[in-house]
């Protein structure tokens, strides 16, 4: 085999193509994902015992203030970062049996930094959600798109709302409240789609609602 790097230039070039660049990239940025998470959880512990140990002994007034402070970065900071990396590593392709609420609140974190400060995010609390087989990295991804192409055209103090909800006999919904300018668009609108595969979606008064059949009990 020709070993010369010069020989290589032209099968390397067309390897290289945008597409599959940012595949090659993902996985990359995919594979290194835990031992980040490893790195940030293990600095966070530092912090986390450091705050505490000076929450004890900082006097009442602007020095307790600045170390309340400091406690909720460092609260924000951790759900910010557990909520990428936890995206990170996920796959299309390969889906978890999971309810919708639990798939959202995970990257909520996310979803309100990709909003920005002028809007919000909620998803309201719920219990006894049922499970779905969910893709969570097209579901992560149509959610993100959503916001993104939300950001661009809802007033500012405008919020989305998501719920969970079962329908029997055994299908299982995602309930998006869209204000005025959120309704999803071009490839926003094609990635939910995407992410309802296997199950369906919905227009709604409210919004969207995407739709799952129950996932079977284990065992």
């Amino acid at each position: 085999m020709d070993s010369d790097p010069a020989s290589r230039t032209p099968a390397l070039a067309r390897l290289l193509e945008d597409t599959e660049l940012d595949r090659l990239r993902q996985d990359a940025l995919r594979r290194v994902a835990p031992a980040i998470q490893h790195e940030v959880n293990n600095a966070l512990m530092v912090l986390a015992s450091n705050l505490e140990l000076l929450g004890r002994s900082a006097p009442e007034g602007p020095p307790r203030r600045q170390l309340d402070r400091a406690t909720e970065a460092m609260r924000r900071l951790d759900q910010a970062m557990r909520g990428f990396l936890d995206a990170a590593r996920r796959m299309a392709g390969e889906p978890a049996a999971i309810a919708p609420s639990i798939a959202v609140a995970q990257a909520l974190p996310l979803l309100r930094i990709a909003l920005g400060p002028r809007f919000g995010f909620e998803l309201e609390p719920d219990e006894g959600i049922w499970p779905a087989a969910l893709d969570r990295a097209r579901l992560d991804l149509a959610l993100l798109a959503l916001v993104h192409d939300a950001a661009a055209r809802m007033a500012p103090g405008a919020r989305i709302t998501a719920r969970g909800e079962n329908r029997p006999p055994g299908s299982v919904a995602l309930l998006l409240d869209l204000p005025e300018g959120a309704r999803p668009q071009g490839e926003a609108a094609q990635l939910l789609a995407e992410a309802a595969a296997g199950g369906r979606i919905e227009r709604t008064a409210e919004g969207l609602a995407l739709i799952w059949p129950r996932a079977a009990a284990a065992g």
